[in-house]
């Protein structure tokens, strides 16, 4: 059976075994194999994981929520918050608050990756809310986390920093070293917009060992991808380079859309500013495909910004106000309020 409730009703065939291995050993399995980035063979597990748990444990919400983050790393955004929607109600009706609060904080970020902003912010404050019932320090870091990304989104770089800094608090006290690596991540990132490069350069090494320590392959793929970023702001192309076929290497190994797209958005950048206009104008293209077929709306208005620079660049003004217009229509509807203003001096100076 195909399409999107496939994992939801198939039973379980006698070639699985689903009967021979219980729901714990299916569960470790999936996480086991999420830890690796083989995504294909968690969502089996989960299918088959999802066929052994009662309607009425808590932990049916659960998987449906995990499965739904398969979908959502393997950019299949709408199937993924479908899978949330399901969770959200699975947990309503068993009164399962942690549940309840898990499925409102990705249902923002999914909101967030469209661009909702007003969305988004209200899932985060409905998943604050519900997680406030609960002692789940984990579950309040990763929203503060979440509520950071937004404010940096936000262009409020100060509230972005509180939010970190509660959701360090937060992964510490719970002893969680994978989510306190995510949260160093954007760390580096934010450090990263300020040009503050050592900070920031000292938030990535220290995501990156704790991502080696977990095993966890996702963040290790989003810290190279950043770590592009850092070196490309410091004009290091050999670095930048390699951090680029670093992260590309990996989001193919881990059927990563999202991270190849950023990773060829990179790539562009850097084949640009070394004045290879064709395979530039090459990468970009490819980037933004994937970023539509991702449905993230910033990562395309950021790659449309690109690839304005580059027809910029290039002498092209009438594509390169194209491109600039399009980003600009996107951040304005994103709220993104500082890279707005950056897109709106760039079309300043080219009209100049």
């Amino acid at each position: 059976m195909h399409g999107a409730d496939r994992w939801r009703r198939r039973p379980p065939s006698h070639r699985d075994g689903a009967h021979a291995i219980g729901l714990e050993e299916r569960l470790l399995r999936a996480r086991e194999a999420m830890r690796r980035g083989a995504t294909g063979e968690a969502l089996h597990e989960y299918d088959v994981a999802l066929t052994l748990v009662p309607g009425t444990d808590p932990r049916a919400a659960d998987i449906t929520r995990q499965i739904g983050s398969i979908f959502r790393e393997r950019g299949e955004t709408d199937r993924a918050e479908r899978c949330y929607r399901r969770s959200y109600e699975q947990a309503s009706q068993l009164h399962y608050s942690d549940g309840m609060a898990h499925a409102s904080n990705w249902l923002g970020v999914i909101a967030m990756a469209r661009g909702c902003l007003a969305e988004a912010g209200a899932e985060f404050a409905r998943a604050h809310r519900l997680a406030s019932r609960t002692s789940n320090q984990r579950l309040n870091g990763a929203i503060e986390q979440n509520l950071g990304i937004l404010a940096n989104i936000r262009g409020s770089l100060d509230a972005a920093v509180i939010h970190y800094r509660t959701a360090l608090v937060q992964f510490r006290a719970a002893g969680d070293n994978a989510m306190l690596g995510l949260v160093l991540n954007n760390l580096g990132l934010l450090h990263t917009d300020l040009r503050q490069w050592e900070e920031a350069a000292r938030a990535f090494d220290e995501a990156f060992q704790l991502a080696e320590q977990t095993g966890d392959t996702m963040l290790e793929n989003s810290i190279e991808v950043n770590r592009a970023e850092l070196c490309i702001a410091q004009q290091d192309w050999a670095r930048a380079s390699s951090a680029c076929a670093r992260a590309r290497a990996l989001a193919l190994r881990r059927n990563d859309g999202l991270r190849e797209a950023e990773a060829l958005k990179f790539q562009g950048v850097i084949a640009r500013e070394q004045d290879d206009a064709q395979q530039a104008a090459r990468l970009l293209s490819e980037a933004s495909a994937l970023a539509a077929a991702c449905d993230d709306r910033l990562l395309m208005a950021e790659i449309a910004r690109e690839a304005g620079d580059l027809h910029a660049r290039c002498g092209s003004t009438d594509e390169a106000m194209i491109a600039y217009a399009k980003a600009l229509d996107l951040f304005q509807a994103l709220g993104a309020r500082l890279d707005y203003q950056d897109t709106e001096r760039r079309i300043a100076s080219l009209a100049a």
